[in-house]
């Protein structure tokens, strides 16, 4: 369900007991506001009748030169984390957190992330570039703490988090569908920033 409260976009969701293999029925909330200083703001609650996961995130694509730019060629990103976690051939965490200290997921300072995925590393392999959760803080922190900043043509996308990771997505699958106005959206068309548990 969707509906306006207040200004703000409030999606809502509830999976019933069982749905996916999961227990317990799932209520699930996410709010989208938009502040007048230009802050797309995200809020997450959920509650279930029985123990299960939950790990609510968002998957939005960014491209800071425009939707129709192709690629994200001179778009630089940092991302303020020291590890990321490992993941297998199915991209699926193994557990094991690698430092970042001199591979291509050493985004503490700004770098370019076409340059990024150039380098070579076995995890960039596997997930056929950037789809790994950084290590932000080992558990959920408050007030908001800076994730990520983006730059590209003059535009600034900063991201900050409650949540200890944040997964960092190039759009290594996007099969070149064609988007808005046309645009082909392909493989490093565009980045997804997603805080997670």
């Amino acid at each position: 369900r969707a509906r306006e409260v207040d200004g703000t976009l409030v999606l809502t969701h509830v999976s019933p007991d069982g749905d996916e293999g999961f227990p317990g029925a799932l209520e699930a909330r996410v709010t989208w506001s938009l502040t007048a200083d230009g802050v797309l703001r995200l809020d997450y609650w959920a509650k279930s009748d029985a123990d299960t996961l939950c790990n609510l995130t968002n998957h939005s694509y960014f491209n800071l030169l425009g939707h129709g730019a192709g690629t994200l060629a001179g778009q630089q990103i940092q991302i303020f984390a020291g590890a990321v976690t490992q993941t297998d051939g199915d991209s699926t965490p193994t557990g094991a957190l690698l430092p970042v200290e001199g591979t291509p997921f050493d985004l503490r300072r700004p770098r370019d992330i076409l340059a990024g995925l150039a380098l070579d590393h076995p995890q960039l392999t596997l997930g056929s570039g950037y789809d790994h959760n950084f290590v932000l803080h080992r558990e959920r922190v408050s007030p908001l703490a800076p994730a990520a900043r983006v730059t590209a043509g003059g535009l600034v996308l900063e991201c900050a988090t409650t949540q200890p990771g944040l997964q960092f997505y190039t759009a290594n699958f996007l099969d070149g569908t064609p988007g808005k106005e046309g645009a082909a959206y392909g493989p490093r068309s565009a980045f997804c920033l997603e805080a997670q548990g």
